[in-house]
């Protein structure tokens, strides 16, 4: 009675709450609604609502409508031939496909606010590919970008969704590389597009076929499936020559594995269509993008540097440009959430039978999970912020010291403890914590959803058997303790409560991953735990499992259970409610380790109960990891935010000493560079136009500049030409004043590598090596509106806005902020010389003209031979200019470093782009 109360209580607060527009709905508004409406529902059911009732319902409003969504970050390529604009106006509202799949989204209670972000990103990714009424021939190639377990199947169901609205007839999903994942796949795309069960066991006696998902919403629009919901369900062509295909009359969706013999006879199939079938618009998803599609084969070089057109791609890379070729009209759409390899293709290979290699040249879509998403960076932090070590939900184990299963190992390991057939006391650690999550969870009204616990610590079959023996045995007789009421059993499990959830469970409450927790005591954890305890059940996954995980017959009492497996566990296959990992598995590539987290994903309302237990390194690996990924992502907002295309702009993955970034095969095109801030110029373009914010970061210029002193107003600068600079110059200023400068200063974070933490940290470093104690600052005036800094009247700098970019508000977004020969303000008559010298020698050997002006470069490396002194500029931007009501500049900074032999240098993979970009 009481889960029917809260249904009625949730149901009717969120109407009143969607009847709201234009509303922001934050806590204090749901809990003014559902205190409105809990007489109402008293008065209804003749009974009083317990406190705690009225408060998980307003905890699941919060679900619903306080979950904060970034939004996705497109990147186009307009330089290329590209579609035109077309999808604008009515054409972006939902047809009749996408209105049913957001209404079944809300009927399963999707957070509001993810659903909105769905609608546009969608819409995003459609207006980037091509209108299917235009005339072709087209062929486009995009990549989306999300997060492991973030929701990209959900995401490409809704581009699936638009894409048949518009006019999109033949839908190709590539999905995984084995049977279980393309039938997970088929069976998600029935109830989120198809909306029938395609399981021919399943049909009706007179052939009807069963709605499921949005079929129940509105089951009269036509599509159908050459696939089908069964093991055997994969593309067949005897039964595609039997099935009437006129993509033409009405769409078709094919849900095929990433198998060259499968993909070979859909081409075959496609081959004999008739030109009318072959005429209709294709849209290709290949999930999981990265794997199997990219090409690893090693095609040769000709002398003038082209690739030689003659040659065979790998099979699957292959069969996929052959898929794209033989429809007039297509668009590619590769999911991943690991796009390393992706980006890492070259850009400009191509072979004569199979036309361009799948490099996304028209666009690249990243996507922004909601702010609660479990995500690496959450469980791991990063490594650019000493104060961020993550969730504190992991547990190391001692792999060596155990002993249990070592790294190196092979098929015919039987796993042991001190000689022992059990399992080590880390393992039974990490089973006693998930039999108390499950029961914390029935304690919390969460009695009848799923847990899952994974075991992935081998790759080998042999060796899951064994594991599965020792771990069952353990659970059968911890189950029995607890039924019998064994008081050492309890004991133990209540002081694993005691001295780890309840701290663990405080310090993640004031997150916003602890926001729908409820509090739990022991004594209600002790009351669940026997129930628990005895429906959770031991499984292997692996290539010898015929079946997926069966979770949809356990929807009335949810399944408990412990997943032990390797390679199949690790891409595209979930475990529902997973709480528990115990990962030892070694893997030395990015994409690898990040797809085996399957714990990422969302916890709402039990994230608390989550644990990790791995190995020390595993959490180094995995923290670096998490690093260079949100560096990668950062390097897709600045491309976005400049203007940039893939194709005009290179991207680059910081490598690491012991971890590859993906396959030597998958990145053979790649060049490493080091790279430092030693040697580098870092300009500002992308500023705040927040007033508040602007008016503080001149506050703080103002305090930095007063401490300076008078300055030298209108200084000379160097060489030939001379002449003085309008502006203020400082000289022998500490260092540790600027790094607490621009420690200071708040900067939008789609400045690539302008962080003013992490600059500071950067200057502070290199004091400690005696190098950056000597500053030049230096503060230009121009003939701006004039504004005062740090007790100086002067003429503003004039910047204006780029009209490209200019569809931020709140955001002032430039070319550049650097005048062309201020870099070079501290430079004596001498240096300034031998920098012109070296960059007009490096210009002659490029083909272009001499210049009076040193390139930045060459200025650096003259400054590198006093690695003591950088140099700062400080431009007072107008105001007036950048649209901001203020009088106040806006300040944005240039740091030039000298070169350095001491400095910490990282070492980055670079894509062709990239590389071209650094020789020109």
């Amino acid at each position: 009675m009481s889960t029917d109360r809260i249904s009625i209580l949730v149901n009717q607060a969120r109407q009143l709450l969607q009847a709201q527009p234009g509303e922001s709905v934050d806590r204090p508004a749901i809990e003014k609604v559902v205190t409105a409406y809990v007489p109402v529902l008293a008065s209804m059911t003749g009974s009083e609502l317990p406190a705690k009732e009225v408060a998980q319902a307003i905890r699941i409003l919060e679900t619903l409508f306080v979950v904060e969504q970034g939004p996705s970050i497109a990147l186009t390529n307009k330089d290329m031939l590209r579609p035109p604009n077309w999808y604008v106006g009515d054409l972006r509202v939902p047809g009749p496909f996408m209105t049913r799949y957001l209404q079944k989204l809300e009927e399963s209670s999707w957070p509001i606010e993810s659903i909105e972000a769905l609608r546009n990103s969608t819409a995003q990714v459609l207006e980037l590919i091509d209108d299917p009424s235009r005339d072709g021939p087209w062929d486009w190639r995009g990549l989306v970008v999300g997060d492991v377990q973030s929701g990209k199947t959900a995401h490409y169901a809704g581009v699936i969704n638009r894409a048949v609205d518009a006019g999109y007839r033949v839908i190709i999903v590539l999905a995984g590389m084995h049977n279980i994942l393309r039938l997970q796949t088929q069976k998600r795309l029935e109830s989120d597009f198809l909306g029938f069960d395609t399981d021919p066991a399943h049909i009706t006696e007179s052939g009807r076929r069963i709605p499921v998902g949005v079929g129940q919403i509105d089951p009269s629009l036509i599509v159908d499936s050459l696939t089908n919901a069964s093991m055997k369900g994969d593309f067949n062509q005897k039964i595609a020559d039997q099935t009437h295909f006129a993509p033409m009359s009405q769409p078709f969706l094919l849900v095929v594995k990433k198998n060259g013999s499968v993909l070979k006879n859909l081409n075959r199939w496609i081959r004999r269509l008739p030109d009318q079938s072959r005429a209709a618009p294709l849209l290709v998803i290949d999930d999981e993008a990265d794997q199997a599609s990219v090409d690893t084969g090693d095609q040769p070089l000709l002398e003038d540097g082209t690739f030689d057109e003659d040659y065979d791609p790998k099979r699957i890379n292959g069969e996929i440009r052959k898929l794209l070729s033989a429809f007039g009209r297509s668009a590619y759409v590769a999911y991943t959430a690991t796009p390393f390899a992706n980006i890492l293709v070259h850009d400009e290979r191509s072979a004569e039978e199979y036309g361009a290699d799948l490099f996304p040249s028209t666009f690249i879509v990243s996507l922004t999970p909601p702010d609660d998403y479990f995500g690496p960076e959450a469980v791991f932090g990063t490594n650019d912020d000493g104060n961020d070590s993550g969730l504190p939900l992991i547990r190391l184990v001692d792999q060596t010291d155990e002993g249990w299963i070592p790294d190196r190992h092979d098929k015919y390991l039987r796993p042991s403890y001190q000689d022992r057939d059990v399992i080590p006391p880390s393992l039974e650690r990490a089973i006693d914590t998930f039999i108390i999550a499950c029961a914390a969870r029935a304690a919390r009204g969460q009695a009848r959803v799923h847990n899952s616990m994974l075991v992935h610590v081998s790759r080998y079959v042999d060796v899951h058997e064994a594991v599965h023996r020792q771990v069952e045995l353990y659970l059968l007789a911890v189950r029995a303790l607890i039924s019998g009421g064994d008081s050492d059993t309890l004991d133990r499990l209540h002081r694993i409560w005691t001295e780890d959830f309840e701290p663990t469970s405080e310090l993640i409450k004031g997150t916003v991953f602890g926001r729908q927790t409820i509090q739990t005591s022991w004594d209600e954890v002790r009351d669940c735990l026997a129930d628990s305890a005895d429906k959770i059940e031991v499984l292997t996954a692996n290539g010898k499992s015929k079946t997926d995980i069966d979770y949809d017959s356990y929807m009335e009492t949810g399944r408990s259970l412990i997943a032990i497996g390797g390679d199949k566990l690790s891409r595209g296959l979930t475990l529902e409610g997973l709480t528990t990992s115990y990962f030892l598995r070694i893997a030395r590539q990015y994409d690898s380790l990040l797809q085996m987290g399957r714990w990422f994903g969302y916890r709402r309302g039990y994230s608390d109960l989550c644990r990790l237990y791995t190995t020390p390194d595993m959490e180094d690996w995995f923290r670096h990891i998490a690093t260079a990924n949100k560096d990668l992502k950062s390097e897709f907002i600045h491309m976005r935010m400049t203007g940039a295309t893939p194709k005009q702009y290179g991207l680059r993955v910081e490598d690491h000493s012991i971890l590859n970034v993906t396959a030597p095969t998958k990145q053979r095109h790649a060049a490493q560079r080091q790279v430092s801030y030693a040697g580098e110029g870092k300009i500002q373009t992308v500023l705040f136009r927040d007033t508040k914010i602007v008016e503080r970061n001149a506050d703080v210029a103002d305090s930095f500049i007063e401490g300076l002193g008078s300055g030298k107003h209108s200084p000379v600068r160097p060489g030939p030409k001379r002449g003085t600079a309008k502006g203020i110059l400082w000289s022998s200023v500490p260092g540790k004043d600027v790094a607490e400068f621009l420690s200071h200063l708040s900067f939008p974070p789609e400045n690539l590598h302008i962080e003013g933490d992490r600059l500071a940290k950067y200057v502070q470093a290199q004091i400690g090596e005696n190098e950056l104690t000597d500053w030049t600052v230096f503060v230009p005036g121009a003939d701006g509106t004039e504004i005062s800094i740090g007790g100086h009247r002067l003429g503003s700098v004039e910047r204006t806005p780029r009209k490209d970019r200019d569809t931020t508000p709140d955001r002032y977004i430039v070319r550049s902020i650097l005048s062309p020969f201020d870099e070079a303000i501290d430079l004596s008559d001498e240096d300034f010389d031998i920098a012109l010298e070296e960059t007009n020698r490096q210009r002659k050997a490029v083909g272009k003209d001499p210049t009076d002006r040193p390139a930045g470069p060459s200025v650096r490396s003259v400054r590198g031979k006093r690695p003591q002194n950088g140099l700062l500029i400080v431009y007072p931007l107008d105001p007036v200019i950048a649209g901001i009501a203020t009088e106040r500049p806006v300040i944005g900074v240039v740091i030039s470093f000298p070169d350095s032999q001491t400095a910490r240098r990282r070492t980055y993979l670079e894509n062709t782009v990239r590389q071209r970009e650094e020789q020109s």
